[in-house]
């Protein structure tokens, strides 16, 4: 499953899951992916899933959308592409990752006896 990470000044870092055919990105409440920032307009941007791949379409937004820091209308996503909603730069992957837990490492090593 693709997602796509969000992370912008003041907010943590969120990893959306793209489920569906289509996903709406914007500020509005009404949107899959909520961004709340005064660049990102209402209804931004979305993304479609065609087959196996996915294509991104900027909805006519005041500030632009970005990939790769190139501006566009529409784009296919590839692995890593950086997307810049306004000034919110976000990362689109083809498979999400798991993190893994640094405390069960940190538990690991400091529970090995010398």
């Amino acid at each position: 499953m693709a997602c796509l990470v969000v992370n912008y000044e003041g907010v943590d870092r969120v990893t959306y899951e793209l489920r569906g055919n289509s996903v709406m990105i914007g500020r509005a409440l009404l949107n899959h992916i909520v961004i709340d920032h005064p660049t990102v307009s209402a209804q931004h941007a979305m993304l479609l899933r065609v087959g196996d791949f996915y294509w991104l379409k900027d909805l006519n937004s005041l500030n632009g959308t970005l990939v790769n820091n190139v501006l566009v209308s529409d784009a296919m996503l590839k692995d890593g592409d950086t997307i810049r909603f306004g000034s919110v730069v976000t990362v689109f992957t083809g498979r999400c990752r798991k993190r893994r837990s640094r405390w069960g490492i940190r538990r690991f090593w400091t529970n090995v006896s010398a």
